[in-house]
């Protein structure tokens, strides 16, 4: 009697199958697949550039041409009390760097920095070329003059840097980014 009774408890007893090792195998394999296919497309797009240009239609119009920039470069060089001149075109920004005299002070820089910028308002006028218009984006313009950059270790007192932004959706503004706009919270960070 015990051996039926035991033999009815197998029987009784349902076998559970694979539906659950593959229910559990599909639920990780999904996953896994996702994450093989991501970088399956990025191996295979890896050696071409993303193609991309941020600017439209009439953005950039009228366009400053390398002649301009080299045309920039040389009557930068005239400005009283300049060393050498870098000027670059990138990124849609217009960058001057004049790097004058060492004994040069925040009032002579800035004064070069000013007559920099009236040479470029004469050549490639602000409103024209610096200014954003309702139908297109146009160039930034950075002018930066300083009288020296301190090699490591060196004594910085005296170094000044002024700098002249004037953005295509912005307006004009002059920093001496040596010196700062709030010296009492300069202070107090700097305790």
């Amino acid at each position: 009697m015990a051996e039926k009774n035991r033999k009815k408890k197998r029987d009784i007893r349902r076998k559970q199958g694979h539906g659950l090792v593959w229910l559990t195998l599909f639920v990780i394999l999904i996953p896994v697949v996702f994450i093989l296919y991501v970088l399956a497309t990025s191996a295979v797009g890896q050696d071409k550039p993303v193609p991309g240009d941020r600017f439209q239609g009439n953005d950039l119009n009228p366009k400053i041409t390398k002649e301009n920039v080299e045309e920039v470069q040389s009557r930068m060089s005239s400005i009283s009390g300049v060393d050498n001149v870098t000027v670059n075109l990138k990124s849609a920004t217009l960058r001057i760097n004049l790097d004058m005299g060492d004994s040069m002070d925040t009032d002579a820089i800035t004064d070069a920095v000013d007559e920099a910028y009236d040479i470029i308002d004469s050549m490639l006028p602000i409103g024209t070329y610096f200014t954003n218009h309702d139908d297109g984006k146009m160039y930034d313009l950075e002018i930066n003059g300083y009288n020296f950059i301190p090699a490591e270790g060196q004594d910085t007192g005296g170094q000044v840097i002024v700098e002249i932004t004037k953005t295509g959706a912005g307006k004009k503004t002059t920093d001496v980014l040596t010196k700062p706009r709030d010296k009492d919270l300069v202070d107090e960070i700097t305790r």
